[in-house]
């Protein structure tokens, strides 16, 4: 049997997030379309009839579908009018295990079997279960229409703190949305009884990969000095992002720096909201650090913003990826997606509260680093890269130091965002091939796919049971046995972070006044 997802659709949405998942996709299947060549169905639209029959004898044959109810019309009921969905909470026992909070922020319907992850209502919201002889799940809202979602939107963040950080970042958590895709397709074939294979997300040979962002925001140069001199002390490379128009006396210092990357953040540390401003913002940017004898290839925008127009800026200055927490915050590189395709500079993301947003809501240096600390254990159980940021002006060397000291502890290997946006480059261009062969799995990649000879992917493969292994790009998990791991359990009051907080309130709005955007 192949280990592939079947895919009935187009959706530029759905492809971005089987892209990131890392799993092998059959498209376009078809109701003529040999059952044995795929291991689960995605159905990305509305099922036509001659679709909806093959479906359902797929099911009847033990088969597995993922969709939302809207689009699986006819396989199961829903509800007759629309519900709002704010978000959907996890579930901490059965289900679909290993998610936390997921905001989608849209209106759906819901599956009238619904059995896990509940909405703001505490109502069940997706069915997870038998169907028609075989598996499905089935969400009441399409996960490609919501990847698409560019709005923004303040969020609190999980701490043990009383008060919360919070910054501006993408409604729809986008990083979430890739798990929920990933554990759903594990949770329907581990109901089938056969193992689950994808791509790795971290570079072969480490437990995981650590990145330092650096947005200079009006940084002094003893401020700037100090972080090269953490940097140096340790043995990180970090990744600069300039606010070039402050340090446009002494921008050569930059390139004096050994071992960083040095990218553009704006030459006036504003979003004027107008895309011929915007351009302009970004050229002028680049001219001053390409006279300093700098070439910036990224582009970290300030306040994290991102919209379509400033989206089609970026990709018209020819960056090779961008950063904008406002596109997807704690996920993995993506090209932001539309109705229309792609755009076409990579996004690599970062998690979106800095030190400065702890000093906001009042944190000593003791407990900013017991919120780091905590976001890196639960990264490192979810095989998210750890990828930080921080301001020079908001100093706090210690909390800075003890972090970079920590993840390197952790056993996580030290890269700039530029390294590692090239290694899921070549991620993405593999096209791989996963099959059961006497209940192993044989892995191997197309004879059109890039040669995987120095790609530095490796499979993850699990079993039911919690069973997992991580083999070559070509080979096999014969013989081999396989850790059980530990599936990663949200906080039990995670659902702390969407509730209202006055003090919060106002200081966000502050924040928010102080920032030249509405």
């Amino acid at each position: 049997m192949n280990l592939r997802v079947g895919f009935i659709g187009s959706s530029p949405g759905w492809e971005e997030l089987l892209c990131q998942a890392g799993v092998p996709v059959l498209s376009p299947i078809t109701p003529d379309s040999p059952r044995g060549a795929f291991s689960a169905i995605v159905a990305a639209r509305r099922l036509d009839a001659a679709e909806r029959a093959f479906v359902r004898e797929y099911l009847k044959d033990g088969g597995a579908v993922f969709g939302s109810s809207l689009f699986l019309e006819g396989l199961i009921e829903r509800t007759e009018e629309p519900v709002r969905l704010s978000y959907l909470a996890p579930d901490r026992e059965g289900g679909i295990g290993g998610l936390s909070l997921l905001d989608v922020e849209c209106t759906g319907w819901l599956p009238r079997e619904a059995n896990c992850m509940r909405t703001s209502e505490n109502v069940y919201a997706v069915f997870a279960g038998e169907l028609l002889g075989g598996l499905a799940v089935v969400a009441p809202f399409d996960p490609g229409e919501a990847m698409e979602d560019f709005r923004a939107a303040e969020r609190y963040f999980y701490a043990r703190q009383d008060r919360l950080p919070s910054e501006r970042v993408s409604r729809v958590s986008k990083g979430e949305l890739m798990h929920f895709v990933v554990r759903a397709l594990e949770f329907l074939h581990h109901g089938r009884g056969i193992p689950f294979a994808q791509l790795s997300p971290i570079p072969a040979g480490t437990q995981s990969v650590f990145a330092f962002r650096i947005d200079t925001d009006a940084g002094t140069r003893s401020e700037i000095d100090d972080l090269y001199e953490i940097s140096r002390d340790l043995n990180v490379p970090f990744s600069w992002f300039l606010d070039a128009g402050s340090h446009a006396s002494w921008l050569g210092r930059f390139a004096e720096m050994e071992r960083q990357e040095i990218g553009l953040h704006c030459y006036d540390h504003r979003i004027y909201l107008d895309a011929g401003k915007d351009e302009e913002n970004i050229r002028r940017g680049v001219a001053a650090m390409k006279e300093a004898g700098l070439s910036p290839d990224s582009f970290a925008a300030p306040f994290g913003f991102w919209s379509p127009d400033l989206g089609r800026a970026i990709d018209n200055a020819g960056f090779r990826y961008s950063s904008e927490f406002a596109w997807a915050y704690d996920a993995l590189p993506q090209f932001p997606v539309s109705a229309a395709g792609r755009f076409s500079t990579l996004q690599v993301p970062v998690h979106p509260v800095a030190i400065g947003s702890l000093l906001r809501s009042g944190y000593s240096p003791a407990q900013m680093s017991e919120y780091f600390h905590s976001v890196v254990a639960a990264k490192l159980m979810r095989r998210e890269p750890l990828f930080f940021y921080h301001h020079p002006g908001h100093r706090q060397w210690d909390v800075v130091r003890d972090l970079c000291e920590h993840i390197l502890e952790c056993g996580a290997r030290p890269v700039t965002m530029g390294e590692f946006a090239l290694w899921w480059s070549r991620r993405r261009a593999l096209r791989p091939v996963f099959r059961v062969v006497g209940g192993s799995v044989v892995t191997s990649v197309e004879e059109k796919s890039p040669s995987p000879g120095d790609c530095g992917v490796n499979v993850r493969i699990s079993r039911r049971g919690g069973e997992e292994a991580l083999v070559p790009l070509t080979g096999d998990d014969r013989g081999g046995e396989g850790l059980i791991t530990p599936q990663y359990l949200p906080p039990s009051d995670i659902l702390r972070v969407r509730e209202f907080d006055l003090r919060g309130e106002i200081g966000r709005r502050f924040t928010r006044l102080q920032r030249r955007f509405p």
